[in-house]
């Protein structure tokens, strides 16, 4: 029997600091992800709680799914904290991501096969423009220009990355997971291809977080919450007015694009092989929890 003694407090919140919540569990160990449209592309790992485990809070609404599941993250920094799914199970899914002193990569993480749910969720046929590669057009149309299109959850937001090579085991750039205090939550797997690589439809669509010295900000749906990609926050002139030491470290990240390829529809972003960046212990000055 279970009492009061056996739960540990964990603390949560978003990354901005505008929602903090406590919860009340088991020592957490195992959290459940989720390959369904919604899930994989905000890379959940729920942890299923009694009703009434977390209040509502300021957090934006996003329902979607056979089951009409009810979605909330902050409309500041995307965090996406927890979900109800009234008609398929009771009770409150709360994001492990969202949680303070929690180690996500120490975690026993099953896969549920949520995309195998009925009725399946059709992604969006990408109607924006072409990115560009630089090659020859003959050289396209052999067929050696690989093309990856996604979207965030609700469509309204496209995008399409060309790439010199297929994004699986031979792909030979980086594909980088991190542990600092946003990539943790956003769950984030990043590609860096040429900003001329990657086009976007509805880019009116997405909005914006920066953070820590505020170089480059998260763009994310306003409406659903997913992360796209990242943007640098400032004009050339205020880039050209950074400390020398601020600016010589994000000056060769200028002609590249952080793109999540969670995003990308029909790919199976967790069979990927990435590389696990230690930002959580490396990016001074640290985050402090609120």
């Amino acid at each position: 029997m279970t009492t009061t003694e056996d739960l540990k407090t964990y603390r949560g919140n978003c990354h901005c600091g505008g929602y903090i919540f406590e919860v009340k569990t088991h020592e957490i160990k195992t959290a459940i992800g989720c390959n369904c449209s919604s899930c994989s592309k905000k890379a959940y790992l729920w942890l299923f709680l009694p009703e009434g485990s977390v209040s509502v809070g300021m957090l934006t609404e996003f329902i979607c799914g056979p089951h009409k599941s009810t979605h909330r993250f902050c409309s500041r920094c995307a965090t996406s904290v927890f979900a109800t799914k009234p008609s398929y199970r009771p009770g409150t899914a709360v994001n492990a991501r969202a949680l303070q002193e929690v180690d996500i990569w120490s975690l026993n993480t099953p896969i549920h096969d949520g995309a195998k749910i009925n009725p399946q969720w059709i992604p969006p046929v990408y109607s924006g423009p072409e990115p560009a590669l630089g090659l020859t057009t003959s050289e396209e149309v052999e067929g050696k220009v690989p093309e990856y299109h996604g979207s965030c959850r609700c469509g309204a937001v496209q995008i399409a990355v060309k790439l010199k090579s297929l994004l699986d085991e031979t792909y030979t750039e980086p594909i980088a997971e991190c542990n600092c205090s946003i990539c943790q939550r956003g769950g984030y797997i990043f590609i860096y291809p040429p900003k001329e690589q990657i086009a976007l439809e509805g880019a009116e669509n997405l909005t914006g977080y920066a953070f820590g010295n505020r170089v480059w900000k998260k763009m994310f749906c306003r409406v659903c919450g997913v992360h796209v990609v990242d943007e640098l926050n400032m004009t050339e002139e205020e880039f050209r007015a950074l400390p020398e030491d601020v600016r010589g470290y994000n000056e060769p990240k200028l002609p590249y694009r952080g793109v999540n390829v969670r995003v990308f529809n029909g790919f199976d972003a967790l069979g990927l092989k990435t590389t696990r960046v230690d930002g959580w212990g490396v990016l001074k000055p640290g985050y402090v929890n609120p």
